[in-house]
């Protein structure tokens, strides 16, 4: 009887397992399909986990497996997830068959098979010797070449100071030159993205290929991040929620509240597009 108490409860935290998980998904804006194509797990049975279906799942090591690469594209604690998954399933009958049929299916070793001997080599202690030899030889080598390296350096400049001292002996005095005009204001050669939260939104940013946000923000923050070449929003949950502006040029609106907006690259011919349209904006 009182395992029989237990069950329900079993079961209600399983319940809660897949629910989070699909709770998470929805979250970011994925869908099941997008997480079947990345990670190569069928639909079904990430179907089948957000359910907490196990007669549809095969076996809890495979199960495992699914529930860690799901984890790992929502951008998730993997081990802590496939944790609470053990923990859940604990109590769970039909993961309980499905993993004593497993092991039952599982063949044992054979007594009467001859392992290989291992492989003869050279004893630890002189392994260790011989590891620590070609060491002292790399590092000699590598010290060598840095000191051949500072002599012939050191030679170049000797002989280009000799020169250079030289020529001024032998040249008579000229007159200063004209002062130059003043350069050219720079170019852009650092992308600026300046975030301001006005609504909150999940956000996933790159910066460069690199993922720099991959979190929910919240009304009232303000963040800026740098890149050499774009910028690319993986995805944005409600579009009405930020306002940007690239290297001081403010970003028309990116949706209305609620919208969801993905693959958005920004660039510098994105900049250049923005400065021409100021104008007619003004």
């Amino acid at each position: 009887m009182p395992d029989q108490d237990a069950q329900p409860e079993d079961r209600s935290e399983l319940s809660s397992f897949g629910e989070e998980l699909k709770r998470e998904r929805e979250i970011r804006g994925i869908s099941l399909k997008e997480i079947a194509d990345a990670t190569k797990v069928s639909k079904r049975f990430l179907e089948a986990i957000e359910r907490n279906d196990h007669k549809t799942l095969p076996a809890p090591v495979f199960t495992r497996g699914f529930v860690r690469e799901y984890a790992r594209y929502l951008g998730l604690n993997a081990d802590d997830m496939v944790n609470r998954y053990n923990y859940a399933a604990a109590g769970d009958h039909n993961v309980e068959k499905s993993e004593h049929l497993t092991r039952l299916t599982t063949p044992l070793p054979d007594p009467h098979v001859r392992r290989p001997e291992p492989k003869k080599g050279i004893p630890p202690p002189y392994a260790r010797i011989d590891r620590n030899i070609y060491l002292i030889v790399i590092i000699t080598a590598a010290l060598v070449a840095v000191s051949w390296w500072a002599i012939q350096h050191k030679r170049e400049a000797d002989a280009a100071r000799e020169e250079i001292a030289a020529a001024t002996t032998m040249e008579p005095a000229r007159p200063a030159p004209a002062p130059a005009p003043p350069p050219p204001a720079p170019a852009d050669d650092v992308l600026r993205l300046t975030i301001d939260i006005t609504g909150n939104s999940w956000v996933t940013l790159e910066a460069d290929g690199t993922t720099v946000i991959n979190d929910e923000m919240h009304k009232g923050d303000h963040q800026t991040f740098t890149a050499k070449e774009r910028f690319r929003f993986r995805t944005i949950g409600n579009a009405a929620g930020l306002t940007l502006t690239l290297n001081d040029t403010k970003l028309p609106a990116l949706g209305g509240e609620g919208d969801v907006r993905k693959d958005l690259t920004f660039d510098r011919d994105s900049l250049a597009e923005l400065r021409s349209d100021e104008p007619r904006r003004e």
